[in-house]
């Protein structure tokens, strides 16, 4: 797996941002009342959004860079929205608190779910890259390990038992081999 944070897991992250934006975006807009337009503006927003997005997917955000985005892009979809003329605000000033009510409450379900998978995705991602390793490092062949002369030397006890015996050991002196 590559790091969330480049290819193909960065443009599915930044085009989930976006479009999550601009669909609750949307629906929070019609719940409170609004009319939807859908106009060359709103597709032009929601490829600029989408463009904004996957850039900002390069690395893990927190909490409050997704509220920052989400929040900016409730406001640049409710403008789009009623683009085509269905947004008489003047008219209807009794739905202004309902509308910013549905957008502040669209904002931090989506930041919320979206800081939760930002956390999953990370963590996996880590968790991933450890199982790998882990994995790795079992599949590499062992070297041989050298047997130093010193692990082939007899015991100090079987030594002086034959030197109490035999008289002397033949070979290199007993101190050079044991220390």
């Amino acid at each position: 797996m590559t790091n969330p944070g480049r290819g193909g897991a960065r443009i599915a992250r930044g085009l989930t941002l976006s479009i999550l934006c601009l669909l609750l975006s949307l629906f929070a807009h019609v719940c409170a009342g609004g009319a939807v337009e859908i106009s060359m503006g709103l597709v032009i927003g929601g490829l600029a959004l989408s463009a904004m997005c996957v850039a900002a997917a390069d690395a893990r955000r927190g909490f409050g860079t997704i509220v920052a985005v989400v929040g900016l892009s409730q406001v640049v979809f409710h403008l789009l929205a009623g683009l085509g003329g269905h947004h008489a605000v003047g008219a209807h000033l009794g739905a202004v608190p309902a509308m910013v009510g549905s957008h502040v409450v669209a904002t931090l379900i989506i930041s919320v779910l979206l800081a939760q998978g930002e956390r999953l995705i990370w963590a996996l991602f880590s968790l991933l890259r450890t199982a790998t390793a882990l994995v790795l490092v079992q599949l590499t062949p062992s070297r041989p390990t050298l047997i130093s002369p010193v692990s082939l030397a007899a015991p100090h006890w079987l030594t002086s038992i034959y030197t109490r015996r035999c008289g002397t050991l033949r070979g290199p002196p007993v101190a050079g081999i044991l220390h």
